[in-house]
């Protein structure tokens, strides 16, 4: 369609779901007090012998700068025309305009081209009426005494010892790559936890404190240098110290030393309360995404490839430099369709709560605020101000609403418990 608007000539055309071509004709008469405007300015900021700034006579700006008049012209035009255009057809790009065909003569009307695409408005027919299985919450000892140990080494003391290392064990080394320029570096790490090569740890485990030994060490074909995969080389390892853990006994002074826990089974059942509680999240956000998914399905919709590839650039994040551009583009491939689902999901959570008018309130901000007040030990208003500074205040306030908006959409649908 075609419309006159401000002046302009302006037609749409749908190159595709959400993409949009302008076709925007300027006047004769604008492109030509624009061309003016870009003179004067000119005028002003260049130097002609014989001439004050600002009072060069049009005829020698022509003559000298024409070009750069003309290119400053079309560029202000184009700009202008092109945000009267998207305003009078209340369209809002999301993507950068890739303008072409540009027609221009000063002394004529000036025509060009503008392919953006708009962000997509997304109608939702159905909306509940599924029926999605929530899986039985189930907790073991085990896991309860699992997390009982983790407590328990997090309070370890470490003490010296004089054998040879464990796996466990803390070692103090210092190692000195023979047969080349490299010097001697000291290393403190955990055995067993992958710090350091095998064959190094290997090694490590044949000593005693305070020993020095040669070893070969072969290198495995993923080591972070890749000069060194796949190759061995002659290392001299001194021992220099052995310090292993000593467990505080799981008893009820254990408890009290970790929290506000009169005895060990205070401890343990707020450990498991924890766990329930973390894994019940888990569930709903299972629940969640076969609800989102089953919307999709039943309102189908098409999302724009610019909207797709940044998020996928998001996703995949920033390469290291040098990185092979193959790879990268294979990786940002391999992660479009969980950026599709991940605007779609974004689109229908935005309009539920646009429709409902869910959103988080200022007592509801509030009261996270305190929660986490009361667990970092920091004031309130110092969070507020540290989280609105970051932008997680924004990503709070969504939480929230997208809380509201699952609620709401569980309650349109029936939700089997204990189902596998």
């Amino acid at each position: 369609m075609s419309q006159t608007t401000s002046n302009l000539q302006i037609s749409v055309e749908e190159t595709a779901a959400w993409g949009r071509k302008l076709v925007v004709t300027v006047p004769a008469g604008r492109v030509k007090s624009e061309r003016g405007k870009a003179a004067k300015q000119l005028s002003k900021r260049v130097r002609i012998p014989g001439f004050r700034k600002g009072k060069i006579p049009l005829q020698h700006l022509e003559a000298r700068y024409g070009p750069d008049i003309d290119r400053q012209t079309q560029q202000r035009v184009i700009d202008l025309a092109f945000r009267e255009a998207v305003k009078e057809k209340e369209l809002e790009p999301i993507s950068e305009p890739m303008v072409s065909k540009v027609n221009y003569d000063q002394d004529s009307e000036l025509t060009f081209e503008v392919s953006f695409d708009i962000r997509p408005e997304v109608k939702l027919g159905r909306l509940g009426g599924f029926r999605v299985s929530r899986p039985a919450v189930e907790l073991t000892e085990d896991e309860v005494d699992q997390q009982l140990g983790l407590l328990r080494e997090r309070q370890a003391l470490w003490k010296p010892a004089e054998r040879p290392p464990v796996a466990g064990d803390s070692v103090e080394v210092e190692i000195t790559p023979l047969g080349g320029d490299e010097e001697k570096q000291p290393y403190a790490f955990v055995l067993g936890q992958g710090r350091a090569i095998p064959e190094v740890e290997a090694a490590i485990m044949t000593q005693s404190p305070g020993s020095t030994d040669e070893f070969e060490v072969g290198f495995p074909d993923d080591f972070e240098d890749e000069s060194k995969r796949g190759t061995k080389q002659r290392l001299k390892i001194e021992l220099k110290q052995v310090l292993e853990q000593e467990l505080p006994e799981l008893d009820d002074e254990f408890a009290k030393s970790v929290g506000e826990f009169d005895s060990l089974e205070a401890l343990s059942d707020r450990i498991a309360e924890d766990l329930r509680q973390q894994k019940e999240h888990e569930v709903d956000h299972q629940i969640d995404r076969q609800l989102i998914d089953l919307i999709i399905e039943a309102n189908p919709f098409e999302v724009p490839d610019s909207m797709i590839d940044r998020y996928a650039e998001a996703l995949v994040g920033e390469p290291p430099e040098g990185t092979d551009p193959d790879l990268i583009d294979k990786a940002r491939d391999e992660a479009r369709p969980a950026a599709v689902w991940g605007i779609k999901r974004t689109l229908i959570l935005q309009r539920i709560a646009e429709d409902e008018g869910f959103e988080a309130t200022k007592e509801e901000i509030q009261e996270r605020l305190r929660g986490l007040s009361k667990r970092t030990g920091r004031p309130v208003p110092e969070l507020r101000s540290r989280l609105a500074k970051s932008g997680e205040l924004r990503d709070l306030e969504r939480g929230i609403t997208e809380e509201k908006v699952f609620k709401y959409l569980r309650e349109q649908s029936e939700i089997d418990e204990g189902g596998a």
